[in-house]
């Protein structure tokens, strides 16, 4: 009769585990996540080296966008680049550096920069406050004509 018992009240306790697990795996009334990358690539100005460049980077540039709520900016540099299967290393096509800026939704980005190609209030002050170091970004570090930007809608992720 204990075992009866024990065994019940185990396969209870599983049913009620894989249930919960189930339904929040299943439920459809929470929204898809979807935020924006925008990836930008930069290449140095002659005469500056990335060592220079990185410590800029990370000790002025960077901070700037701590006043953001929802936006961020990630910095890194490329390592390689080709084909699929290749040893063809073209970095440097991609410039020096790259800045990966996040925002953490459709909205937040479209806050910050509208469609109409304007720039929000709180950018346009922010880069008032700071005017001398976003000066810098191309004026002393990196070459605007060979910068690219572009933009992608993130949907899912691995983890």
């Amino acid at each position: 009769m204990k075992n009866i018992i024990f065994g019940v009240l185990i396969a209870t306790s599983v049913l009620i585990t894989f249930g919960f697990v189930y339904e929040e795996n299943e439920s459809s009334d929470t929204p898809d996540k979807q935020w924006v990358i925008a990836p930008r690539f930069y290449t140095l100005q002659d005469g500056v080296s990335k060592e220079e460049a990185r410590e800029w980077l990370e000790n002025e540039y960077l901070l700037l966008y701590r006043e953001f709520p929802g936006f961020n900016c990630q910095v890194g540099e490329p390592v390689s680049s080709g084909g699929w299967g290749t040893k063809d290393n073209k970095a440097k096509d991609k410039g020096d550096f790259v800045m990966v800026y996040f925002f953490d939704s459709k909205e937040t980005r479209d806050y910050y920069f509208p469609e109409d190609g304007s720039w929000s209030e709180a950018i346009v002050n922010g880069i008032a406050k700071h005017q001398s170091t976003f000066d810098q970004l191309f004026g002393k570090y990196f070459i605007q004509d060979k910068y690219q930007n572009e933009e992608y809608m993130m949907f899912a992720s691995s983890k």
